[in-house]
Order: C-alpha cells, then sequence, then structure tokens
C-alpha cells in the first residue's frame, strides 16, 4: 500500500495522517509501552464490592450479563489476534500490533478478577455475540493467507482490520463503555470498573485509531473499499443481537435499564466507523 498523506485528520481516533503507516505504527507502539502499563491487579475494587451489594436486583443482574459479554469478547480476541500481527506488512506495524495481544490478556484479567472479587461467582454462560464467534472463520482465513502473494495478504488483513479494531471495538466495545456510563457511571458508582472502563479505553483508542487509518487509506482501492463495505453491512445484525437478547443470570431474566438503548448507541457509532474511513477522503 503506498501512500503520501500530508494533511492532518480530523475524525477523532485517526490519528497522524502527516506520517506514514509505518511512522504512526512505531509511535503507537512507544506510546503502548509508556503509557499501557497499568496494572489490573492495582484497580482498587472496595468500593465495587459495597455498591454491588447495594444495588437493586435488577441492576446487580444486568451487570453481571453486560460485564459477561466483555470478559468473554476480551478473552475471545486474545486468544485469536495473532494473525492480525502476523500479516503486519512491516517490523514497525507488528511491534504496535504485539502490544495489543497483551493488552487484550490484560482487560481479559481485569474481568477475571472482578467476576472472582466483586460478583464472587464464576462466569455465566449464555450471552450472544456473534461478531465475537465469527472471529474463528476470521482467524482461519487469515492464517491460510500467510501462504498467500502480497495481494492475498494484503485482502485478508483489511477484511481482518474491518472485523477487529473497526467493528468489535470500534463499535461493539465504543457502545458498551456508553452503556456502562450511563447505566452506572453517571450515578457515581462501581468506581473501580469506571477506572478498569478507563483504562481498557485508552489502550483500545489506540487500537482503533490504527485500525480506522488504515482501513481508510485501503479504501482508496475499490476493491478493498468494497471489501470493508460488505464487512460491515453483513456484521450489522449481528452487532444488534448483543442487545436484542434476553438478560439471563442463573436462569433468571432481568430487565434490560431504561438508560442502554443498545441499538440506538450501536446504530450511532455503526454509522461513525463508515464516516471515518468513507466520509472525508485522505489527500494524496
Amino acid at each position: 500500500m503506498k501512500e503520501h498523506v500530508n494533511q492532518p485528520d480530523n475524525q477523532g481516533l485517526i490519528t497522524g495522517l502527516d506520517k506514514t503507516t509505518d511512522e504512526v505504527a512505531w509511535d503507537l507502539y512507544r506510546k503502548a509501552v509508556r503509557f499501557g502499563t497499568w496494572d489490573p491487579a492495582e484497580i482498587d475494587l472496595t468500593q465495587d464490592k459495597k455498591d454491588f451489594e447495594n444495588l437493586d436486583e435488577d441492576l446487580k443482574g444486568y451487570l453481571i450479563h453486560f460485564c459477561t459479554g466483555f470478559l468473554d469478547a476480551e478473552e475471545n480476541v486474545a486468544l485469536k489476534f495473532c494473525p492480525w500481527i502476523m500479516l503486519g506488512s512491516s517490523t514497525e506495524q507488528q511491534a504496535f500490533l504485539s502490544t495489543q495481544l497483551l493488552e487484550e490478556f490484560k482487560h481479559t484479567e481485569f474481568f477475571m478478577r472482578y467476576f472472582k472479587e466483586v460478583f464472587q461467582i464464576d462466569r455465566i454462560l449464555g450471552v450472544k455475540n456473534i461478531v465475537q464467534q465469527k472471529l474463528d472463520e476470521r482467524v482461519e482465513h487469515m492464517l491460510d493467507a500467510l501462504h498467500l502473494d502480497a495481494e492475498g495478504r494484503e485482502a485478508a488483513l483489511v477484511e481482518g482490520l474491518a472485523h477487529y479494531q473497526g467493528i468489535i471495538e470500534g463499535v461493539q466495545a465504543m457502545s458498551g463503555y456508553d452503556v456502562y456510563e450511563a447505566v452506572y457511571g453517571s450515578k457515581g458508582l462501581l468506581p473501580g470498573l469506571a477506572e478498569g472502563f478507563a483504562r481498557i479505553k485508552e489502550d483500545e483508542g489506540r487500537h482503533v485509531g490504527f485500525g480506522l487509518r488504515m482501513l481508510k487509506l485501503y479504501a482508496r482501492n475499490p476493491e478493498h473499499a468494497a471489501r470493508i463495505r460488505a464487512v460491515y453491512e453483513e456484521y450489522l445484525p449481528y452487532i444488534m443481537i448483543r442487545y436484542d437478547q434476553p438478560v439471563i443470570v442463573d436462569g433468571k431474566e432481568y430487565p434490560t435499564p431504561s438508560e442502554v438503548r443498545g441499538r440506538e448507541r450501536v446504530q450511532k457509532l455503526f454509522d461513525r466507523r463508515l464516516k471515518d474511513i468513507f466520509g472525508e477522503r485522505v489527500k494524496v
């Protein structure tokens, strides 16, 4: 992918369009080394335990369901992310992508600890997330692409970036942060969870920003642009399922809090990501 970009970008998460992709990747790698060293074990959960004990039963049930979605997603990505690193086209890109692997395991550790210390239960089953389940197919496709020529590897990486950084992190996870703030954070509850989300969001801001930047540049190629749109269009119904399903914990169904507005939040971020990628051309 050839590029010579010389204009600043104003799309929020997309940074460094005045630099080459390798320069941006290395800058983000260095930021991850310097600023991404928070320890999930050091976040104070004392108040969270008290807040959770005093929560209304319906809010307890929804919180367990909600955090299960995050735990499952973080762990699933952590276990499957290596092909994204392997398809990186330079040492700089692979260096930055490698930081994402470590960070996904840290995010997993945080939610595992939250279940153990705050909820004091094992993780629950039954939270549907088809976008995550489809990572199994994505990984096989990306691993197969390692044996293809440069064009084939690039096509697989484009689709992988759209699936992971573009949708899983750029739409699903970012919608989830807004849900937490609306339902719990705005009430001053669960400060440890708030800190965890803030740290995770900072990490994923680097992931999403780099992924969207790459997708915006790849979208100059009509074939890649069609691939990106196809992934987004295919996955929108699957993203919505995350909020359409019943909230069931230990066989009991709980109501979804009115503040969640999951479909609305997902659609808003979905539209924003397409605008990030296609709405404003990067000048050559």
